[in-house]
């Protein structure tokens, strides 16, 4: 192999590359647009979402409830806190009214609730709500609320007229005291989504220039004259393989961009937790940040030889594609299966599996959440799959029945 010739095939495909305006669509331009418009548009739903939950409370009552004094209980007594929630109109048929979304909820008080009031008898309210609709079932919590602190308020009253402290009730009181270190509730989002991201874009940033470089040149006929060049074939293989790394990594950092403008945008999107401080927040060593993003390349490395070695196996541009989605999948499962996992949960053996340890190392640091070793460990695996990987590509690269597959 020839360090000159890699750098002579690696040159050139990177023109023939970035020549195609398809390629530079897709892997550039569409994600710096895309995740803005995401984050504005899905970030726009949810505060709306949200409004529409906490503020917006449509209540009704049935017809056998529409009475003054029930209307009295509950507007002056019930709600008088919560100003979001307004009682207003009646109905004969509650689910009906609110499958139509007339009411959110749907009130029946019994109609002797003073009666058993004064003489200390509980009394029933019945909520009618659709619990599969998310905007009655998240405002639900509201509503309970506001009927439990008239309950508590009622039981307070009546132990004062019995000269009773009502301290009595409350035996023991809950103090709540945050471990988490400051504002580390705020990186709840991107701890969560960053980590699933960062290893889905690289698993299959390299892709459409893998496919394009072995398979789509046996297809144009090209292939076999570049054999025919005084570059060996391990220099065309180790340029090939240097320009899918690059192009992997120049799309990972497209969609990046495209995070930091979403963020930028929209800058509550990574904090909406509840707890949160609406900032986010890291303090990461630097030693650790190194190991993590070495991780990272490395893993980036393994999947651009995987995606090479598989273009190498396939007849056309086409077939490789086939081939190649699967690498999506490959990439989907472990992230999705970990994006709720916290810092603390992380196990040793995911600092060896591929593909986990990228994604454990980077919520370790996130977490702030710091272990040299598992680092360490996560970052001597991923240089170990990065030889397998080449010498598994360079095995498919050296057979003829692979190479010249038709």
């Amino acid at each position: 192999m020839s360090l000159k010739h890699v750098w002579i095939v690696f040159k050139k495909e990177v023109k023939d590359i970035s020549r195609d305006r398809r390629t530079l669509l897709t892997n550039l331009l569409i994600p710096i647009i895309l995740m803005p418009l995401l984050f504005t548009f899905l970030g726009g739903s949810m505060k709306k979402m949200e409004k529409d939950i906490t503020e917006n409370i449509t209540v009704a009552l049935t017809r056998e409830s529409d009475t003054e004094e029930i209307r009295n209980l509950l507007e002056n007594e019930v709600f008088k806190n919560y100003p979001n929630i307004k009682l207003n109109g009646s109905v004969d048929n509650p689910a009906e009214a609110i499958q139509n979304d007339k009411f959110r909820f749907v009130i029946d008080v019994e109609k002797d609730f003073s009666s058993r009031l004064e003489q200390g008898i509980p009394y029933t309210i019945t909520i009618h709500y659709d619990q599969s609709d998310t905007k009655s079932s998240g405002s639900f919590g509201i509503l309970a609320e506001a009927i439990r602190s008239y309950s508590q308020k009622t039981v307070k009253n009546r132990l004062i007229e019995m000269n009773i402290d009502p301290q009595i009730l409350e035996p023991v009181t809950i103090q709540q005291v945050n471990a988490a270190k400051d504002n580390a509730s705020g990186n709840f989002m991107i701890m969560m989504m960053l980590p699933m991201m960062a290893s889905i874009l690289i698993a299959v940033g390299g892709i459409p220039a893998a496919t394009d470089l072995v398979a789509g040149e046996k297809e144009r006929g090209t292939f076999e004259p570049l054999l025919t060049t005084q570059a060996g074939r391990m220099s065309v293989l180790f340029g090939k393989y240097l320009t899918v790394t690059l192009f992997s990594f120049v799309s990972v950092i497209a969609q990046l961009i495209g995070v930091v403008i979403g963020g930028m945008i929209n800058p509550t999107f990574f904090t909406m937790v509840e707890g949160g401080s609406g900032e986010l927040s890291f303090s990461i060593p630097t030693g650790a940040l190194l190991l993590s993003i070495l991780t990272i390349i490395t893993l980036g490395m393994v999947f651009s030889a995987v995606q090479l070695a598989i273009s190498t196996y396939a007849r056309s541009f086409k077939e490789a594609q086939t081939y190649l989605s699967f690498l999506i999948f490959a990439a989907m499962i472990p992230s999705y299966a970990t994006m709720m996992m916290q810092p603390d949960d992380l196990q040793l053996y995911m600092f060896i599996v591929p593909l986990l340890n990228a994604i454990a190392s980077l919520k370790m640091i996130l977490g702030s959440v710091i272990n040299y070793t598992y680092l360490g460990i996560g970052l001597g695996t991923s240089l170990i799959y990065v030889i397998l990987s080449l010498m598994f590509a360079a095995w498919m690269f050296n057979k003829e029945k692979y190479l010249f597959r038709n």
